[in-house]
């Protein structure tokens, strides 16, 4: 069916499948929105970077919509209204349930209807399916002051880690009204591969009912390739890259373990061109970055070696070997890669600790498989005097980089959860097997032309 008008739903949802529409539906309806701005919410800065892009390109006045994640509102709502939310936020250390529930009661008490309404057209809020139980209270407390229409899709919630979800039929639907579910594959279409996309559709209502999906009754976009052991699954894996590298596709993702992420930077390191996905907090960081501040010269060095062998291939045993041969002065260093070593070694600021990183990054033949962490400490070692604070830094370079979406590598690796929201030509889901109805859904959908699924039977989502 045709997108509803959104502008003209007063309370009421649209289910979103994958690939049908869903932001043009919602950039359309901000192009056409006079007046008051409407408020558009999403769950994570990712969202509302892709939101504000898509209205960019589509040439959409920004005072037509304020586009701002769930929290980030709550935030700005409680800071200004402290004493009425009951709730002095501490930045430094935010505790989000305490922020949720403080906006709850600022929007609920009645004291800033007028000020709501006056302040916004309408509220519009996408991926409803993540929304947890106290952000979908308080959505409801803006429906009560609002005209407002959510987005989302049931088949899609994968962030059930977040806390208690609302149940989507007895107190979503029943609290929105259902106005339409999207049901044309545009994402396909576009790419010439409707076919593909009605089947992507088409499977939505057996992983609904638990039966799972049969990958046998796939069109020839999708490759199924059987693995029992561990061998097989190698041997899949490879044969899988390998026929990826013959389509030299423009984008392709690779869809690894959502339990094991040491096993997707593993696969990165072993397959060269691949990059990780990384998590928006990129846990590792923090630690690399304290552990490198705490050491003087000679061990400082040393723990940025570290650090360089867990983001770049190249550093391996022999070069390491190489390194204890410089330092020790019985070999000349013949590469750059050599030099900047001895100069680093010789004056570990960290600067010169970021141009031997860059220098290595640029060395022929070593590839960069976790980019977004080696920038993200470059950046701060830059900005860092010797007396600084590296952690400090790399966290505040960190934040900012955050606030402005992800990198998406052409050939990325990464979980459902890191992957949800994106698409590429050409799909390999590694472990498919473990997945449940949802993962199974979000991992299928994000291919456009083709996808390669690895597993040990050809029904997968049962989990």
């Amino acid at each position: 069916m045709s997108a509803p008008d959104i502008l003209a739903i007063g309370r009421g949802s649209i289910v979103a499948p994958a690939g049908c529409g869903k932001t043009e539906s919602i950039v359309r309806a901000v192009a056409r929105n006079d007046g008051k701005p409407a408020l558009v919410l999403t769950h994570t800065n990712a969202g509302v970077c892709a939101l504000r892009s898509r209205m960019g390109r589509a040439k959409v006045a920004t005072t037509k919509a304020r586009v701002t994640t769930l929290d980030g509102w709550c935030l700005q709502l409680v800071s200004s209204y402290p004493e009425l939310s009951g709730l002095r936020p501490d930045l430094s250390a935010i505790q989000y349930p305490a922020l949720r529930e403080a906006a709850i009661r600022a929007v609920s008490s009645g004291a800033l209807d007028a000020i709501l309404r006056a302040s916004y057209s309408r509220v519009i809020v996408d991926e409803y399916q993540d929304c947890t139980s106290p952000q979908h209270r308080l959505v409801v407390a803006l429906a009560d002051r609002l005209p407002c229409c959510v987005l989302g899709d049931p088949l899609q919630r994968i962030f059930d880690w977040a806390g208690p979800l609302p149940d989507w039929d007895a107190e979503v639907l029943t609290t929105f009204p259902l106005v339409a579910t999207l049901d044309d594959p545009w994402r396909w279409i576009a790419e010439g591969e409707e076919d593909f996309g009605r089947w992507i559709l088409s499977i939505r209502g057996g992983l609904e009912r638990g039966q799972g999906v049969d990958l046998t009754t796939a069109p020839v976009n999708l490759v199924w390739k059987k693995a029992v052991d561990e061998e097989q699954q190698k041997s899949a894996e490879a044969e899988a890259m390998a026929e990826l590298a013959g389509l030299a596709p423009s984008t392709a993702l690779i869809v690894g373990s959502s339990l094991d992420a040491a096993s997707r930077v593993e696969f990165a390191k072993t397959y060269d061109g691949v990059q990780v996905v990384e998590r928006a907090d990129m846990p590792e960081l923090a630690a690399a970055a304290d552990k490198i501040g705490s050491e003087k010269e000679l061990k400082r060095v040393i723990e940025v070696l570290r650090f360089a062998r867990t983001v770049m291939s190249g550093i391996d045993k022999a070069f390491v070997d190489r390194l204890n041969d410089l330092a020790s002065g019985r070999e000349a260093p013949a590469e750059d890669s050599e030099r900047i070593f001895l100069m680093a070694r010789h004056g570990a600021t960290f600067g010169n600790l970021a141009r031997m990183l860059e220098c290595w990054h640029k060395t022929p033949g070593w590839f960069v498989y976790r980019p977004d962490l080696l920038n993200v400490m470059m950046d701060g070692m830059r900005r860092t005097a010797e007396d600084g604070d590296l952690k400090a830094s790399v966290l505040e370079v960190r934040e900012a980089k955050r606030s402005k979406g992800r990198h998406i590598p052409a050939l990325g690796i990464g979980s459902t959860l890191l992957l949800k929201g994106l698409e590429a030509e050409r799909v390999i889901i590694l472990d498919a097997g473990s997945m449940n109805a949802c993962n199974a859904y979000v991992a299928l959908s994000r291919a456009s032309r083709s996808v390669t699924v690895i597993s040990k039977n050809p029904v997968i989502g049962l989990v």
